[in-house]
Parts: structure tokens; C-alpha cells; sequence
């Protein structure tokens, strides 16, 4: 299995940074934890094919996390013509916020019909489903005012705090690997994950991969062993 930090900023590209997702390739394939306005660039710099994506995991409806889906359905439709089918899955709304931007980015495309089959999966926290040949469990994530909800994700053996202010209890039991958020160097705020709080509370996982980093925290981070300062297209073997 290999994880990739296609970006590791956080919403305001610091340091130049791409806005944080992540990509895995395991045995089923390859899916993508969120996808930002940044993502698509960065597969192109990766040297890799947006149809090989067999499923994309949004955690919330920020824009630094489902702004790029457009991107990735107009090259889809206009480019690459694709055909297999893709999964996605994220919070309650969703559907309509995904709609809602391909039609205010592209709206004639958004009339028309997709070329491939696509399956939106709106989850609760405490949901477990089986997406794309994986296992999938939602937690709360601490980030966002009712009654929008925010998301962590354990897939399989991978564990995803998403933008969060703390990490959700039992999203890491037996996880081989965290990807957490450290936006800031001191403490946690009451969106979002701070360095000072998370290294106190760092969970018993094999590797912890940073990302979601503000300038602060990249430059003033020095991460103990298993603990990984991400930059864009890092990436890690499982």
C-alpha cells in the first residue's frame, strides 16, 4: 500500500502548498481521501490518471476539500472520456453540494449526462459501509457549527482526522497509519488540530502522517520518530 500527500497546505496554500488530500493505492486500487481546487494539478504532476481513481472519500464540504470536483468531471467528460465507474462518499448534503458546483462551474456540462456511472454515498457518524471494495466507518469530527457535520475517516487499516479539532475516539484503534490535520504549531483551536495538543495526545499508531499545515506549523514542527512533516507529493509505503 502506498499513501501520497498530493497537497499539504491548508486553505490558504501556505508556503505554496496545494490544499490537503490524499491519495492511496492498496489492492482494490486507488481511492482519494477529499479533493481540493488544487488536486487535479497535482495527480498531473504525479504522472497520474484521474480515471484511475476508483473512489474519492470527501470528509467535509469546505471548499479546500471538494473544490476540485469539477476539475476532476470536466476532464473526465472532455478529456479523458471515462468510463469506469467512481464512488464517492461524504457527509449529509453532499449530493446536492457536489451538483451545485459542477453546475455553477460548468453549467451546460452539468446538463448533460455523465459518460460513466457514478454513486454518491452520504454518510452519518457512526456509519460503517463497505465502498469500493473497502470498509469504511465515519466519526464526528469537531470542525464545523450544526447543522453541517464534518467527518473522520478509518478505511481499512488507514485512519483520516480531516479538519478536526481533536482525534475522534476509536479512529485509531489498530490503524497502521493516521493522516492528521496540523494546521497550527500551538494549541488546538476549536476547528482545528494544533501541534502542541496533538503531540501530548499522539494516538499508539505505527506512522502519523502531518498535513493541513500552516506555515507556523511546518517550519517549527520537529516530529519525533513515526511522525512524518508532509509537503506535497510525499508519500509513504505500507
Amino acid at each position: 500500500m502506498r499513501v501520497t500527500a498530493v497537497g499539504s497546505g491548508d486553505a490558504f496554500c501556505s508556503g505554496g502548498r496545494g490544499h490537503t488530500c490524499w491519495l492511496i493505492d492498496d489492492a482494490q486500487g486507488t481511492f482519494m481521501v477529499d479533493f481540493g481546487a488544487t488536486a487535479l494539478a497535482a495527480l498531473k504532476r504525479l504522472g497520474r490518471e484521474p480515471d484511475g481513481i476508483g473512489a474519492v472519500h470527501f470528509t467535509h464540504l469546505h471548499g479546500d476539500h471538494i473544490a476540485g470536483w469539477p476539475f476532476l468531471l470536466v476532464d473526465a467528460m472532455y478529456r479523458s472520456r471515462r468510463r469506469s465507474p467512481l464512488v464517492v462518499s461524504g457527509p449529509p448534503g453532499t449530493k446536492d453540494r457536489l451538483q451545485a458546483l459542477w453546475s455553477a462551474c460548468y453549467p451546460a456540462a452539468a446538463e448533460r449526462p455523465l459518460p460513466f456511472a457514478l454513486e454518491v454515498r452520504e454518510l452519518e457518524p457512526g456509519d460503517r459501509v463497505e465502498l469500493a471494495g473497502r470498509s469504511l466507518r465515519a466519526f464526528r469530527a469537531r470542525h464545523m457549527s450544526p447543522p453541517q457535520i464534518a467527518l473522520s475517516l478509518r478505511i481499512g487499516d488507514l485512519a483520516f482526522t480531516g479538519d478536526a479539532a481533536e482525534i475522534a475516539e476509536g479512529l485509531c484503534d489498530g490503524a497502521a497509519l493516521l493522516c492528521t490535520e496540523c494546521t497550527n504549531l500551538g494549541e488546538s483551536t476549536g476547528e482545528h488540530l494544533g501541534w502542541k495538543t496533538l503531540r501530548e495526545k499522539l494516538p499508539a499508531v505505527p506512522q502519523v502522517l502531518l498535513g493541513h499545515l500552516g506555515e507556523d506549523a511546518r517550519r517549527g514542527i520537529a516530529p519525533p520518530p513515526g511522525v512524518r512533516v508532509c509537503d506535497d507529493l510525499d508519500s509513504v509505503e505500507l
